[in-house]
């Protein structure tokens, strides 16, 4: 057989691969009755993970469709980020999900210093763990995820819901290339931030807005719509402790999960709370009712601050609702987040 058929044969293979691996999304619009879309943008950690496997999980039950995963710098390099993103995807058979590589550093200013950014997940995102392969990166798209992102929201305007749950890199990246695509943006959810100046780095600042401050002031001023900021303190209110977490999802049905547990069983050793940040926000998203106390406030971020760059600042003065850029969601129901977990040790 020619070199030139068998390269033909295998183009043919791969494009066949490609079609039987589209998303599950519908490529046109279906009014009101279709799946709500989404787009999750992450940076590669465990809770990361947790985001991803809620979302995945859910589809069905609250009629929504994941449009892709962007990924970011942020808990490990953007490369290690792919690999633990197609490493979930992978576990349940998801490689129809379109998965994007995005931002490699920060807008501006080089990283900060991994003393004072508290690398919690290890070097890679998922604790260091040694897995026994890598999942296959073939399902990755060559496309930058700031070009994926401009295109699904010009294509679905208004349709599309963005979670960001890592540092706002590549979201300032399109608000500024493409400065009339952020109106097409149907909505965005963030955890970052901080309300009270509590933070989870050596500094007065939450991790993902620490990473790139420029790009979270970039995006709290820019945005069209309201954000809804699932901030740090929210996430020390709640009550899961890592012997709760272990013992729940110790006998799991769920591959994912299972890949989660080896990660978070070297993480978590020496802890006593289990806080999975970024799955909160991917929660909300499917399930409102959730939400217990929300209040807008107009909102800005430091850049400048010795300790407190990074840090988002309330601005309580400003009492015009209408100058409001942000919704900080302070309390949410944790028995009914705690049920959605519990579900998901099952695989569907």
């Amino acid at each position: 057989m020619s070199s030139f058929v068998v390269r033909s044969v295998l183009m043919l293979m791969a494009l066949f691969v490609a079609s039987s691996q589209a998303s599950k999304c519908p490529r046109e619009s279906t009014g009101r009755d279709g799946p709500r879309r989404v787009v999750l943008d992450l940076d590669g950690g465990g809770d990361d993970g947790w985001a991803l496997l809620m979302l995945l999980e859910n589809e069905e039950r609250y009629n929504i469709c994941i449009q892709a995963v962007t990924c970011s710098h942020g808990n490990a390099r953007v490369s290690d980020v792919l690999v633990n993103v197609l490493r979930i995807l992978d576990s349940l058979n998801r490689l129809d999900v379109p998965v994007y590589v995005g931002a490699s550093e920060p807008l501006i200013t080089p990283g900060p210093n991994r003393n004072d950014s508290h690398y919690f997940w290890g070097n890679n995102g998922f604790g260091d763990v040694e897995f026994d392969s890598l999942p296959s990166v073939d399902s990755s798209q060559s496309v930058h995820a700031v070009e994926a992102m401009r295109e699904l929201f010009e294509q679905h305007p208004n349709q599309i819901t963005l979670l960001v749950v890592g540092p706002l890199t590549n979201l300032a990246l399109l608000y500024k290339i493409y400065p009339a695509t952020k109106e097409k943006i149907g909505g965005l959810f963030i955890f970052g931030g901080n309300r009270h100046g509590v933070g989870n780095t050596a500094l007065a600042a939450e991790f993902n807005f620490f990473r790139d401050p420029e790009a979270a002031h970039i995006v709290l001023n820019n945005s069209p719509m309201i954000v809804y900021v699932f901030p740090w303190e929210t996430v020390l209110l709640q009550t899961f402790t890592t012997r709760w977490r272990f013992e729940t999802f110790a006998e799991t049905t769920n591959p994912a999960v299972e890949v989660l547990n080896r990660v978070e069983y070297k993480v978590y050793a020496e802890e006593e709370i289990w806080t999975p940040c970024d799955m909160y926000v991917a929660a909300i998203f499917l399930n409102a009712s959730i939400l217990q106390s929300v209040q807008s406030y107009r909102a800005d971020v430091e850049l400048t601050g010795t300790v407190t760059r990074g840090m988002m600042a309330i601005l309580h003065h400003v009492k015009d609702a209408n100058q409001h850029n942000v919704v900080v969601i302070d309390r949410i129901d944790s028995d009914e987040v705690q049920r959605m977990l519990v579900a998901l040790s099952n695989a569907s």
